[in-house]
């Protein structure tokens, strides 16, 4: 196991914390950014595979609101913002504390639920992002099934968006 394959994330959470109210949803201020254990997985060219999808599909959470959902490190969360819904692991924050904040790092998870408008600069607004989040059974998608199930990406009618099985991690290719 190389150390991309799950980042070190202390496994600190308390899911029995009596000091801690319970909640079905937390509200959140999410921000994103590169992370090196990302930057590591595209150097490599492993973008659509598992090890991918554990290092830029993730939110890294304080341990208190990981407890308050009653989630586990690598357990599914839903986060939800005006702009998208996408399930992604939870994971304690290494920078933690910091109670009512998530890190998505930049790229195809986190991208499906930031405002796409640019304010003329190129880029979206990563950072102080109002967004909830919620404990799942979902499964967090690889790569290419989330392309295909967010912007329709390989497939030939919508019809085919739910029907079909998962891409894997071999690289996608259209015929032209």
């Amino acid at each position: 196991m190389t150390y991309v394959d799950k980042p070190t994330v202390s496994n600190v959470v308390k899911l029995e914390d009596p000091n801690v109210a319970k909640v079905n949803k937390l509200e959140v201020m999410l921000n994103t950014g590169t992370d090196i254990y990302q930057g590591a997985c595209k150097k490599r060219g492993s973008t659509l595979k598992d090890e991918y999808r554990k290092v830029a599909g993730i939110a890294y959470m304080d341990p208190k609101d990981m407890a308050k959902l009653g989630v586990a490190n690598w357990e599914s969360v839903l986060v939800k913002s005006d702009w998208g819904e996408v399930v992604v692991y939870a994971a304690h924050s290494r920078d933690a504390p910091h109670e009512g904040m998530i890190f998505i790092p930049k790229g195809p998870w986190a991208n499906v639920i930031v405002s796409p408008e640019t304010y003329c600069c190129n880029d979206p607004t990563y950072k102080g992002i109002d967004a909830t989040v919620e404990k799942t059974d979902k499964e967090v998608l690889l790569m290419a099934d989330l392309m295909r199930a967010v912007y329709k990406k390989y497939v030939k009618t919508e019809k085919d968006v739910g029907e079909l099985s998962s891409l894997g991690e071999m690289p996608v290719y259209k015929k032209k």
